[in-house]
């Protein structure tokens, strides 16, 4: 007996019915809302910081497998996305088709999993999840079909796209303890998918395992607790969407039995999540991959309106925060969604540095120094000069890579939102000044005020800064 009964699939074309309509009709108000975003905010600094990491290609990155900076390389940052967010919404129809044996339930499915907030999210801006998830999505769906080298393929290219693609493996196993068989076919998809994968084990190794260390500590170090948790919940209805979770729960519990692999590929993530959860302060993208087998699961339960209102209702979501960052309304003490994608391009000022100190002169800037990775990937990406990090930031990848060069005699600009230079910083130069305020607005609001200082003269090597004059 087969790991998964086959089901025999019809190529008729029926005429559009009115569910098939409505299917229709929400992919593609998803794929509008998906280039409006895409085109209507600035490169988000995470993107920004996989940009940097497409700038010098590897096979491996402090945070992260090397994939996405691949593809950014290959394709730029919102193609990759779009191109990735539409491969997924094909790949989830097809493993649909193939779950269910017909079209309907197929289109059901991709309709729903382009609304699902993550799924737009993740199909507008460029982040690790963006290729996981659609090679998640292959990799499952050539498990479903038992085409094993297949799936070796999409699970090593999960794996080179984040971490947690491992998780897979781990759903493909329960499943095949509850059967009480492994086909042997599985062990040839575990050792494509681990020679896939070696490069990044090995460019880890020559590093002391600097990444896996990360994201060890990340997504299970620190202080979690019940507070964490109901963070992490909160942030599934957010981005899983309100209605998908509890519909996902009881797919899980009442969904057919031969669907197994499914139920574990949707709980496997949530669970792992939820514990780690308990044990620090996660993000919600983290378990993004289980709404894939949550979506093409749900698409065969009844009754449809319960399906309908998953789609609106993350829609809805999706509308809401979007709609709020193309033309806000509301205002807040802080608002987080609209600095985090809108105001970033004014760091282009940086490349002329000559009109924000007049009376610096015409000296070139060798380098940009942030107080975080963020800030230091979006100036490279608007200014084009090479960027640092300074003072007591969170470690990432500037400090895997030289750092940038400063001649005796080199100027260098220091820009932040509120902190200050820092004093070993300012000791290397022979005097700092500003700051020079660069505004931000968006749509007649204040969105970032950077503060930009100017550190003249690089001191050589050996000379002491104990002359340093500050202005």
């Amino acid at each position: 007996m087969r790991f998964v009964r086959g089901v025999a699939l019809t190529a008729a074309i029926a005429p559009l019915t009115r569910p098939m309509k409505a299917c229709l009709a929400l992919l593609a108000l998803s794929a509008a809302i998906r280039l409006a975003l895409a085109l209507g905010t600035d490169v988000y600094f995470d993107e920004a910081y996989y940009w940097q990491w497409s700038q010098r290609l590897d096979w491996g990155y402090y945070d992260h497998p090397p994939l996405v900076a691949w593809l950014i390389a290959a394709l730029g940052i919102r193609p990759m996305a779009l191109l990735c967010g539409a491969g997924t919404v094909a790949a989830v129809w097809g493993l649909a088709r193939d779950v269910h044996g017909h079209a309907e339930a197929a289109w059901r499915a991709a309709a729903l999993w382009s609304c699902v907030p993550i799924a737009i999210l993740s199909g507008v801006w460029a982040t690790p999840d963006t290729p996981l998830l659609l090679f998640w999505t292959l990799a499952l769906w050539a498990l479903w079909r038992e085409r094993w080298l297949l799936a070796g393929l999409a699970l090593g290219l999960a794996l080179l796209s984040k971490y947690s693609a491992l998780l897979l493996g781990v759903a493909f196993l329960a499943a095949a303890v509850r059967r009480r068989r492994l086909p042997l076919g599985a062990w040839g998809t575990a050792l494509l998918g681990a020679l896939l994968f070696l490069p990044v084990v090995l460019w880890n190794a020559r590093l002391d395992w600097a990444g896996f260390a990360f994201q060890l500590h990340h997504g299970l170090g620190g202080k979690g607790g019940l507070k964490s948790f109901l963070e992490f919940l909160g942030g599934q209805l957010a981005l899983g969407g309100p209605v998908l979770l509890p519909l996902a729960l009881v797919y899980v519990f009442r969904g057919e039995r031969e669907q197994l692999l499914l139920k574990a590929a949707a709980v496997v993530p949530l669970l792992f999540f939820g514990f780690a959860a308990l044990r620090t302060r996660g993000e919600a993208n983290w378990p993004a991959m289980a709404y894939i087998a949550a979506c093409v699961g749900v698409a065969g339960l009844r009754p449809p309106k319960a399906l309908e209102a998953a789609a609106w209702s993350g829609l809805a979501v999706v509308l809401a925060v979007g709609s709020h960052l193309l033309f806000p309304l509301l205002r807040f003490q802080r608002d987080v969604p609209l600095e985090r994608t809108q105001g970033w391009a004014v760091l282009a000022a940086l490349a002329e540095p000559g009109r924000l100190f007049p009376d610096a002169g015409a000296t070139p800037i060798a380098v940009v120094y942030a107080p975080n990775y963020q800030l230091a990937s979006q100036a490279a990406h608007y200014a084009h000069l090479p960027v640092d990090t300074a003072g007591p930031a969170r470690p990432s990848q500037y400090d895997a890579w030289p750092r940038p060069p400063v001649a005796p005699g080199q100027d260098a600009l220091w820009c932040s939102e509120r902190e200050l230079p820092p004093d070993e910083l300012v000791a290397r130069f022979t005097t700092l000044e500003g700051p020079v305020e660069l505004p931000a607005d968006f749509q007649g609001r204040r969105v970032h005020t950077f503060r930009v200082w100017r550190l003249r003269s690089a001191r050589p090597p050996d000379v002491p800064a104990g002359a340093s004059a500050l202005r």
